[in-house]
């Protein structure tokens, strides 16, 4: 990544009219239309452009919102810092994101020499974004994704009024909204919705939403935003917030028994499951470090309610346009909730995993395999995600769980037993990936297995929130 420094404002003006002078935009770059994805962490490698290539074309997606630079704040100096394109350009119409969680501040300041600093780092961020939009695709504009509430609505519409006279001739300009004011403050959104040529709105995922019916009466074009990834923050023991946490972390944290994990039930009663994972010891997982005592907390929302929203939340609507995806992680291996559970949603598909479990037998062992053949997850548990095998007699010697997080044993009438008296072996799973092979788990007994073996049985908890149980099956059932 480069930083670009906030440069002079005479400066910086003079680059901008340069900028947009007729023809500075490249003639039949459409204008954003129907729905897109917005990759929120880029796409940074070959693999990820392809993976997301097939996936918009499987989905018929027509746009793509791709993060370009990031403006940050350091000992009250403003930055730009460039983000990197994807390795080829992408076959989409693309729009350009613009960053940066300190604009909120810097927005309610009320010294006008504040907001003029960020209207300026605005600007060249903008600026520096669209000069490298060739290597990103054919783009068509910049989406501004910056903080603002109700209050501040005002002064973020003069940046923008200021920002959209500068812009290239032709470019389309979209912001991010996250809330719905109260009927008193609507005059305020409808005049900032004024200075640009679209919005976002955000009406599923975790924090606050807008209200599709708020932002239509906008009369703007917007789209319907969807955030269907888990949402993590993470708390060090003395309380201090430590920032967001990726997605991938919680399949990571799930698979660790260094960590006390339980449900976040005030969450799961409002909207989605929740998850408190803490930490007793230090603990390093691919460059994230967590220290004793501190807490992460994931929110992951129903798939359910975003089947129900997509049913109804553009019915009606006289301005929408479409909707737009964000999906965290630059490939689906990265996500919970992937490109490719998002098509199967799409096409009005099952949301449910399809765990598959098989059993094959030596003399004196059985090795049992298990395979989620379906792209959708299922819900965090330590309890209700399982693969059971009963084996002919009792007489277990050993366990060895491979990729299963835990195991128990028990009798043929369900009673939990030592090792060396059960007859059937529990294999628990926290959480099954999407498309998830889980590593041969293997039993060893103390006297030859007869042919024919073993009985098998699978519970799961959807990440819609249905349980899903096979009754006992032989092997090779399906």
């Amino acid at each position: 990544m480069r930083t670009v420094r906030a440069v002079a404002p005479l400066l910086l003006v003079m680059f901008l009219s340069a900028c947009a002078r007729p023809g500075a935009k490249a003639p039949g770059v459409p204008t954003p239309s129907g729905s897109g994805i917005w990759f929120a962490d880029g796409l940074t490698d070959t693999a990820a452009v392809t993976e997301a290539q097939a996936g918009l074309s499987r989905g018929g997606f027509s746009w793509v919102l791709v993060p370009a630079a990031r403006i940050e704040r350091h000992a009250g100096r403003w930055t730009v810092v460039r983000l990197p394109p994807p390795p080829r350009r992408l076959l989409r119409t693309v729009s350009l994101v613009i960053e940066g969680d300190e604009a909120g501040a810097a927005l309610s300041d009320a010294k006008p020499e504040a907001r003029r600093a960020l209207a300026n780092v605005v600007a060249l961020a903008v600026r520096t974004a669209i000069g490298d939009g060739p290597r990103f695709g054919r783009v068509a504009g910049v989406h501004l994704d910056l903080p603002f509430r109700l209050e501040t609505a005002p002064a973020y519409g003069d940046l923008l009024g200021a920002l959209r006279r500068q812009m290239p001739r032709g470019s389309f300009l979209t912001i991010s909204v996250d809330f719905d004011p109260p009927p008193a403050g609507r005059e305020k959104l409808l005049a900032l919705a004024g200075k640009v040529d679209g919005i976002v709105g955000m009406v599923f995922g975790e924090g606050d939403r807008a209200d599709p019916a708020t932002l239509d009466l906008l009369g703007r074009p917007w789209w319907a935003g969807y955030a269907p990834n888990a949402d993590g923050r993470w708390t060090g023991r003395n309380g201090e917030d430590r920032g967001s946490v990726p997605e991938w972390v919680l399949s990571r944290l799930s698979d660790d028994s260094r960590l006390e994990f339980h449900h976040d039930m005030e969450i799961e009663e409002r909207a989605g499951f929740g998850y408190i994972f803490l930490v007793h010891r230090p603990l390093t997982l691919d460059g994230w470090t967590f220290s004793s005592g501190d807490t992460i907390v994931f929110r992951q929302p129903f798939l359910s309610d975003l089947v129900r929203g997509l049913g109804h939340d553009l019915a009606g609507r006289s301005f929408s346009r479409g909707r737009v995806f964000r999906l965290t992680g630059s490939v689906d291996s990265r996500r919970i909730f992937t490109l490719a559970a998002l098509n199967e949603i799409l096409r009005g598909g099952s949301l449910d995993p399809n765990l598959v479990a098989s059993v094959a037998q030596d003399q004196n062992s059985v090795t049992v395999a298990a395979e989620n053949r379906s792209p959708f997850p299922s819900a965090l548990s330590r309890l209700t995600n399982w693969v059971e095998v009963e084996l002919p007699r009792p007489g277990v010697r050993d366990v060895r769980p491979g990729g299963f997080d835990r195991y128990e044993v028990y009798a043929a009438n369900g009673r939990r037993v030592s090792l060396g008296r059960a007859a059937r072996v529990r294999f628990y799973e926290t959480l099954v990936g999407p498309s998830e092979k889980i590593d041969p788990a293997v039993i060893r007994t103390g006297r030859p297995i007869p042919p024919g073996c073993c009985r098998l049985r699978v519970h799961v908890l959807s990440a819609a929130g249905r349980e899903i149980a096979t009754g006992w099956q032989q092997p090779g059932a399906r």
